[in-house]
């Protein structure tokens, strides 16, 4: 920070977030000059002589010089930068998503304008989706928004952004707790979003390191219940630029004025080389996903062959993820006629392929293995 942005920092410190950053850090006040200053000490014995003079009024004529000596008193007490105790200070009722970007061409502390107006943007959309899904757990979220998450969204602001690589600063003051909103909710509103936030973040990162061993969707279905959404992918996705090559760090600093001792983790770092990972959950969470080598296993509701042709498609009611779905399987005729005759007798018919899906519809491509399965078969495998 450059002299000229520390002295403006310090004009804006009020007196009352110095207190209360001195009374939680363990100082205490042992005298008050008139309406002017508050004189605070350590209890322990050894800094006995150590001393804070407080200023409690803005007015002041010397208010900046007092406040930047007792600033500087407590960064040498603690060990701490100048920088670094100031924006404590400042932010002491607010917890902080800091959201960097990492990449050769932002090392320099910039990054190219339509790459920051995405960054800024998908920022935004991050905490949105949290915001929505700290509510209710869904895959895709759209259309209005709850007043509670209107109303949280409405008290954040943007920071001054930092210098490593390139990184953007989310201040989320502290709101005060209401069943109205949350009934289940932490000490605020704000750190229940802050930990659904981290949480959302957390069971991603477990989602996509599972599915970059296995390929396996299920691991993008189980994370749903943590949070994790379409909007949430895409927010991360869009954060690491218009080209996808940045790698992504979120980290979630909690306000000094609220305790909490969850055991979540806060700091969350996604490669580039998982971008597409997020794509592919993304485009799950929307109905958009291929399984390979899926198993149809269903029954026959509806078939269509032109004469002219030399095969014929079925539809078959067969479970996907849990819900039920209408596959079509293009077949040859001899495998098309066998699943005809499985039709009235209401048989069910087995086929491997790979299952494309989206929203209005559901396919096996390269159908291979078809057969019907006979009541005597059933009772085989039951047996």
């Amino acid at each position: 920070m450059n002299s000229f942005n520390l002295i403006s920092a310090i004009k804006y410190i009020g007196p009352s977030q110095l207190e209360n950053y001195l009374r939680s850090s363990g100082w205490t006040d042992d005298d008050i000059i008139g309406d002017k200053a508050k004189i605070w000490h350590r209890p322990e014995h050894k800094y006995f002589d150590l001393e804070i003079v407080q200023p409690l009024n803005k007015s002041l004529r010397d208010y900046t010089q007092r406040m930047y000596e007792a600033i500087q008193a407590v960064s040498n007490f603690e060990e701490r930068s100048f920088d670094k105790v100031i924006d404590d200070v400042i932010n002491f009722d607010s917890d902080i998503v800091k959201i960097r970007v990492i990449g050769d061409d932002v090392d320099g502390g910039a990054i190219p304008l339509d790459d920051g107006v995405l960054l800024f943007e998908r920022a935004k959309d991050l905490l949105v989706s949290s915001s929505l899904s700290a509510f209710k757990k869904k895959r895709f979220f759209s259309g209005s928004w709850p007043s509670a998450v209107k109303d949280f969204l409405e008290t954040l602001r943007f920071g001054q952004t930092e210098r490593g690589s390139y990184v953007i600063n989310i201040i989320a003051p502290i709101m005060p707790f209401s069943e109205r909103y949350i009934p289940e909710a932490d000490s605020s509103i704000t750190r229940s979003m802050s930990n659904n936030l981290a949480r959302s973040l957390q069971a991603t990162k477990i989602a996509v390191e599972k599915y970059e061993e296995s390929e396996n969707l299920i691991f993008f279905e189980e994370a749903i219940s943590s949070g994790v959404s379409a909007n949430l992918c895409d927010a991360i996705i869009g954060i690491s630029g218009g080209q996808r090559n940045r790698d992504v760090e979120i980290s979630i600093e909690l306000a000094l004025s609220e305790i909490d001792s969850q055991e979540i983790v806060r700091i969350h770092r996604f490669s580039s080389r998982q971008i597409p990972m997020l794509v592919t959950a993304s485009e799950y969470y929307k109905g958009n996903f291929v399984i390979n080598d899926y198993e149809v296993f269903g029954l026959v509701v509806r078939m269509g062959h032109e004469p002219t042709e030399d095969y014929g498609t079925i539809r078959v009611s067969s479970l996907v993820n849990g819900s039920t779905r209408n596959i079509s399987i293009q077949l040859g005729l001899e495998d098309y006629w066998e699943a005809v005759k499985a039709h009235k007798p209401s048989l069910p018919i087995v086929c491997q392929g790979d299952l494309h899906v989206n929203p209005r519809s559901a396919y096996l491509v390269e159908p291979k293995g078809f057969s019907v399965v006979r009541n005597s078969d059933l009772l085989d495998d039951q047996s």
